[in-house]
């Protein structure tokens, strides 16, 4: 469960650093891209593994139906949505308003089946991939004339969801460190430990997938 907490990762100021540098937009996407997709995964593994933890017996395929439910599940319904939302923008013509309303509401009512429902799949893989299949596909229904608007608001809403949890986090963080007397530095010690180690951890990562890395994409390099 630690692992699958710790593997999430956060490209909030490496986006914001791409964009200082005057890095392509197509950069900047895909590194979000592939963190949302990390942190989709990463929560489906945390929602399989706490039925261990709670004391539910669970067979190996009971795990991997669930996982594969979960994961592969959301998947689809994400582009499912995105279908469907594809179709109702294209009805709609040079009316921003209706057009923001329509990606907002989408987006959280597929939220609302995936987590909600008995259908019980992950609601974060179901964004991203409808996400995904906006850029990719569905983003020609958007009018030119409300493109601009729709980017806006969507741009506004992630600037605040960013900002509200980096607080929320804070928050609960400075709470129980002030309700408990018990920090000491062998605490500061672990926390020094945990994040030389993560950093090892994902360099060797790297180094291991080096060969593969350094052919696909954008090519990787040290340089």
């Amino acid at each position: 469960m630690y692992g699958s907490i710790v593997s999430a990762t956060d490209p909030v100021a490496v986006v914001a650093l791409l964009k200082e540098l005057g890095a392509s937009k197509r950069l900047a996407t895909m590194i979000e891209g592939e963190s949302l997709l990390n942190d989709g995964t990463a929560m489906v593994v945390f929602l399989v593994l706490i039925d261990l933890v709670e004391g539910n017996t669970l067979t190996a395929g009971e795990i991997i139906t669930m996982f594969v439910r979960l994961s592969f599940g959301g998947i689809i319904l994400g582009i499912l949505g995105g279908i469907i939302l594809a179709q109702i923008l294209s009805r709609l013509h040079n009316d921003a308003i209706r057009e923001m309303n329509a990606t907002v509401f989408t987006s959280y009512m597929l939220f609302y089946i995936a987590e909600s429902t008995p259908l019980h799949v992950s609601g974060i893989l179901a964004i991203v991939a409808l996400g995904l299949y906006m850029t990719t596909s569905g983003k020609t229904q958007i009018s030119a004339e409300s493109a601009h608007s729709v980017h806006g608001v969507w741009g506004y809403i992630g600037f605040i969801a960013e900002t509200v949890i980096f607080i929320i986090s804070g928050v609960i963080m400075g709470v129980r460190a002030t309700e408990s007397n018990t920090i000491t530095y062998i605490d500061y010690l672990k926390l020094l430990g945990i994040y030389v180690g993560l950093h090892f951890i994902r360099f060797f990562t790297i180094f291991v997938s080096w060969p593969l890395l350094r052919k696909i994409g954008y090519g990787m390099s040290f340089e």
